[in-house]
């Protein structure tokens, strides 16, 4: 199922650019758009997850392609025939660390200019989360190349009902209930969006008006967790009876579960980097919930990354593992241009840190509480 794509200038004849950046959120399905455009166009794919770039690396990388018509490779790239799809950007500044990255972008510029005879078809399509291709934009204003940026944008109301029947119907076994009952399932997901709008504290009506009930309504992780118990539920009337029953409380119990999941999602990408550098077993408070928050917290703040004060490490790895929050950490998916994206993660985060000890300034604690009680869960008769 496809989430909306929305281009920075409207019409679709403005991907008609050397560089296409798509952004998006954590966990909206980057990759799997990735994987999709290279099946349906055939284009190469370049996972930065997976490997390190720098100087030169692009240009290596196009000659050791295949033109379809057995052509210079080179010539097919500089003329559109083969365009070059560029993963997890921001992942990579793990992998390949930040002069890594400045200098793979440095190449792609580089590269583009050394050939300017077609600039009005794709070359290259760039996709990862808002800070990393802000950043990557940046490099490529200073230069005469055309770009445009699209961004994938969360489920709408038709999509997001159609992704959770998706994954029901992948996880429903022979004669289960969701099979059998389908009706009765379309119901329960209504349900279930009255739930979430309830836990928002958002107007009957307004769940896919409003912004921040789009972005929890249409979050793909979540879908998939509903959609995955949709298709075990074998009682929907006592399912939904609960949701009605206990306002946005059980639904909002959903969502920051999916939050957290989002959380663990972080620490597996830069444990599994660390590891790759460290010679001792790596602790499991590197980098877990509480480690996050209190550096997101510290973060937003301007204070020293220093997070929780539960990170033991010998001094050379420590060293190694704060170099790697500094890279990785304003990329993180609950943030957006130094500040928190939603004033509910915002609230989690700076409440953590004040548990820990941690100052907060008070018109940032002002402020998010007048955010919070905006969106905090609370009870509203069933409908």
């Amino acid at each position: 199922m496809a989430p909306r794509l929305e281009i920075e200038e409207g019409d679709p004849s403005a991907l008609e650019k050397e560089i296409v950046f798509i952004e998006a959120s954590a966990a909206i399905g980057k990759s799997t758009l990735a994987r999709q455009l290279s099946a349906t166009l055939k284009a190469p794919i370049l996972d930065l997850a997976k490997v390190s770039v720098s100087a030169g690396s692009l240009r290596a990388i196009m000659a050791g392609l295949e033109a379809a018509d057995k052509s210079d490779p080179l010539a097919a790239f500089h003329e559109g025939k083969i365009p070059l799809i560029v993963d997890a950007i921001d992942e990579g500044r793990l992998l390949s660390g930040e002069a890594g990255i400045e200098q793979f972008l440095a190449s792609i510029v580089e590269l583009l200019q050394s050939d300017r005879r077609v600039t009005s078809r794709p070359k290259l399509v760039l996709l990862g989360r808002f800070e990393s291709i802000e950043l990557a934009r940046q490099q490529l204003a200073a230069h005469a190349i055309t770009h445009v940026t699209a961004n994938v944008e969360f489920f709408d109301k038709e999509g997001a009902r159609q992704l959770i029947h998706a994954y029901a119907a992948s996880a429903a076994r022979p004669g289960s209930h969701y099979l059998q009952h389908p009706e009765q399932a379309q119901d329960f997901i209504t349900v279930y969006f009255d739930a979430i709008e309830a836990a928002l504290g958002l107007p009957a009506g307004e769940l896919w008006q409003n912004e921040r009930g789009k972005v929890f309504a249409g979050y793909a992780p979540v879908l998939a967790a509903v959609g995955s118990i949709l298709a075990v539920i074998d009682d929907f009337a006592n399912v939904a009876r609960n949701l009605s029953a206990n306002g946005g409380r059980e639904a909002w119990g959903m969502v920051e579960a999916v939050l957290y999941e989002i959380l663990g999602r972080e620490q597996d990408k830069l444990r599994d980097r660390l590891s790759d550098q460290c010679e001792c077993a790596l602790p499991n408070a590197v980098y877990d919930v509480e480690e996050q928050l209190s550096l997101l917290a510290q973060y937003i703040e301007s204070k020293p990354l220093e997070g929780a004060g539960r990170v033991r490490l010998p001094p050379s790895e420590m060293k190694k593992y704060r170099e790697m929050v500094r890279t990785y950490l304003p990329h993180h998916p609950f943030l957006r241009r130094h500040e928190f994206g939603d004033a509910v993660l915002g609230a989690g985060a700076v409440s953590r840190a004040v548990y820990h000890g941690g100052t907060i300034s008070r018109d940032r604690l002002i402020s998010l509480s007048r955010q919070w009680r905006q969106s905090a869960p609370t009870r509203r008769p069933s409908r």
